[in-house]
């Protein structure tokens, strides 16, 4: 890929966070356009871009189809997109993942309460029940259920 080609494209951005002995760590990843279509870009990081400019092996190809990823040209400020062509826009997308993921969590951890409540933990012996069991739970029956 030569070098007035690859600046010629725009950098794409996407926060991503790890957890370690310190706490949280949000880093913001850098991919690099690799290849275009019509209406994408092939975006990759910095491993699968040093695969591109790298010593050509056969295998090489088939990694890099397998670590791309496709963004659309058009519509960089709206809706979903793995990557983003603005801070900005990439840092509104963390925060929106981590609040559904949050939402997540709080389902999976009523879940799990209302089950220890109604069976205790492994450290209680519970009757086997014989049919489906509803455990009532003000969190769960509070959801959007209408739709179903």
């Amino acid at each position: 890929m030569p070098e007035e080609i690859a600046k010629a494209w725009p950098d794409h951005y996407r926060y991503i966070d790890t957890i370690g002995p310190e706490g949280l760590e949000v880093h913001c990843i850098t991919y690099q356009v690799i290849g275009e279509t019509e209406q994408c870009y092939y975006i990759g990081d910095t491993h699968t871009c040093d695969l591109v400019k790298g010593p050509q092996y056969s295998w090489t190809a088939e990694a890099i189809k397998k670590r791309r990823k496709r963004v659309l040209k058009e519509g960089g400020s709206w809706g979903r997109r793995f990557a983003y062509t603005d801070k900005a826009l990439a840092l509104r997308s963390y925060k929106a993942r981590k609040s559904w993921q949050l939402r997540h969590a709080r389902l999976s951890m009523e879940r799990a309460q209302a089950a220890i409540g109604y069976f205790g933990d492994g450290q209680v012996e519970s009757p086997i029940p014989d049919a489906a069991v509803t455990i009532p739970n003000k969190y769960i029956q509070s959801m959007n259920w209408e739709d179903y």
